[in-house]
């Protein structure tokens, strides 16, 4: 056990005045690691300033427990990646090749990485992508985000431990389970198919037995008996076509290549864990949007549980683990998401900062966003939705639609020059448009639930179309209820957090959210427990 006998209470190497709940975390975090505890939990809510506090630490640490101590810091976005390392130079930043440009077939290096194991000049030291990645590799405090970091951490091992870390510091912590579960996951449909480079008649041989399949066992067995085959086949003839081609055929030949070799590692991870737990596993099947040459159907091959995995893959790596977020919620039922012994885990939260008259929510009971009545309370919903755009005619917000059959409904019914829309590929570029709009525009969106910065003047008001409720026509969400029955609670109220965390980023920032769905009734009445009180406390009903 570890035994810390200091009288300074305060490590920041920065002129800036820490906070007082900045010192509180930090006599916590002490006082865990008096007590020989592996992980830390910190339930930081916006404006608490976590990045600040993660430098605190880290400081604390080198002074305390260990001078050598390296250290791993991930985030769930390159966004908070970028904010890290703005505000903390001396912190070395990793993103993946497809951030970096390969000068010598003016292209990004995911591209150029496969041209150049064709065709050459092969990839040198002054690779931009190699460089960052042995500066990250050779650092005392390395950066990266969730993405980057799985991918490596489950494919790519060897980037990792060239890291041999000390401590693993993971902001926004209530994503990492998923995120994680995310890339060991893998799909299937006719049209991603075109991703791998298969020809037309390729991709209808292999539609047909896509088409098929019905279980997860099947599943598996056409990726272990055929498809992998097929992905081999495919990069052999690219690789031979990539010699002959134009540059710009090139590039295309090594992006099939690429995601035919990502995805193959997937499939590999795949098999091997499903013979060694199948029950874990299940197969999610989904009709899809399909054109008129393919059949509609989309296989995803998921997890149940991720905790058993990172645990093996990730945490047994470092001495200390610290997670912060503000929607941890609860110690156990984090734990046990996320692959930690609950009896080597300390949580300690701060409630949030911000002014309450500066973040209240206005709840509208207009109706349940169910099955049965989504079609009748959506149409109510449109002339309150009308009223909140008349009321703050002046200013930019988000409508958090909740789905994209949502997104659509509100295309179709509610015609509004203000109102940005977006779909899965063009997120991002829809995203920057509505910062740059120089008119009060209005992003919709089912997927800016965490990750997004709008601050100030970016989101004046937010509206919830529907409660997050986890969708349960997914054969993994049922087998999550099964096994584990408030993970559904946890989850729903911890996205609804996320939420109304999107427009209300600083104590000097404001915003009003409005709840649109009568369910949130239900969230307050059975799962009270778990809301903060400094969310419960915002609450405001209003009369309709």
């Amino acid at each position: 056990m570890i035994q810390i006998n200091d009288d300074l209470k305060i490590y920041f190497p920065l002129k800036l005045k820490p906070r007082e709940q900045q010192i509180e975390a930090l006599e916590k975090l002490k006082f865990s690691f008096n007590n020989g505890l592996r992980y830390f939990l910190a339930g930081l809510p916006t404006g608490i300033g976590k990045s600040y506090f993660t430098v605190m630490l880290m400081n604390y640490y080198k002074n305390y427990i260990n001078k050598s101590a390296k250290f791993d810091i991930l985030t769930n976005s390159k966004i908070l990646q970028e904010q890290y390392i703005k505000e903390f130079p001396f912190i070395k930043n990793f993103k993946g090749r497809a951030n970096y440009t390969c000068d010598p077939h003016d292209t990004d290096c995911a591209k150029g990485f496969e041209i150049c194991k064709v065709i050459g000049p092969h990839c040198r030291d002054d690779c931009p992508y190699e460089k960052a990645k042995k500066i990250w590799q050779n650092s005392e405090i390395g950066l990266t985000n969730f993405h980057l970091y799985n991918t490596a951490a489950i494919y790519a091992k060897k980037i990792i431990e060239g890291r041999d870390s000390n401590v693993l510091i993971v902001d926004e912590a209530h994503d990492f389970e998923s995120v994680f579960c995310d890339f060991i996951s893998t799909s299937l449909s006719a049209k991603s198919l075109k991703n791998y480079g298969f020809n037309l008649k390729e991709i209808e041989d292999l539609d047909r037995t896509i088409n098929n399949i019905k279980k997860i066992d099947q599943f598996v067995g056409f990726i272990k008996n055929q498809f992998i085959n097929d992905i081999i086949d495919k990069n052999h003839w690219l690789e031979g076509a990539i010699q002959k081609a134009t540059p710009k055929l090139r590039q295309e030949y090594s992006k099939y290549i690429s995601h035919g070799e990502t995805q193959k590692a997937r499939f590999d991870y795949l098999i091997t864990e499903y013979e060694k737990d199948s029950k874990n596993w299940i197969l999610d099947i989904t009709k899809i949007k399909s054109d008129k040459m393919y059949s509609g159907v989309l296989l995803e091959a998921k997890p149940v549980w991720g905790n058993n995995y990172i645990k093996e893959l990730i945490f047994d790596k470092y001495d200390h683990i610290i997670f912060m977020s503000g929607s941890i919620l609860d110690k156990n039922l984090f734990s046990f998401i996320t692959g930690l012994e609950p009896e080597l885990t300390y949580y300690f939260d701060v409630p949030s900062t911000f002014p309450i008259n500066r973040r209240p929510i206005y709840y509208l009971k207009l109706g349940k966003m169910t099955y049965d009545e989504k079609k009748e309370t959506f149409k109510t919903q449109l002339k309150y939705i009308d009223k909140i755009l008349t009321k703050n005619k002046d200013k930019k917000g988000i409508i958090h639609a909740g789905s994209y059959e949502f997104v659509e409904w509100l295309q179709q019914q509610y015609i509004n020059k203000r109102l940005i829309f977006h779909n899965p590929e063009n997120r991002d570029e829809m995203l920057q448009k509505h910062i740059e709009a120089d008119y009060p525009s209005v992003i919709v969106s089912p997927s800016m639930i965490s990750g997004v910065d709008l601050k100030d003047d970016l989101s004046r008001f937010q509206i919830i179309i529907k409660i997050p409720f986890p969708y349960l026509g997914s054969e993994k969400i049922k087998m999550r209820q099964k096994t584990n029955k408030d993970w559904y609670s946890w989850k729903t109220i911890v996205d609804l957090i996320q939420m109304y965390g999107r427009s209300i980023r600083s104590h000097e920032d404001y915003a009003e959210t409005y709840i649109l769905d009568s369910s949130f009734s239900d969230v307050l009445r059975y799962n009270s427990k778990l809301i903060p009180t400094w969310f419960s406390d915002a609450i405001k009903i209003l009369k309709v």
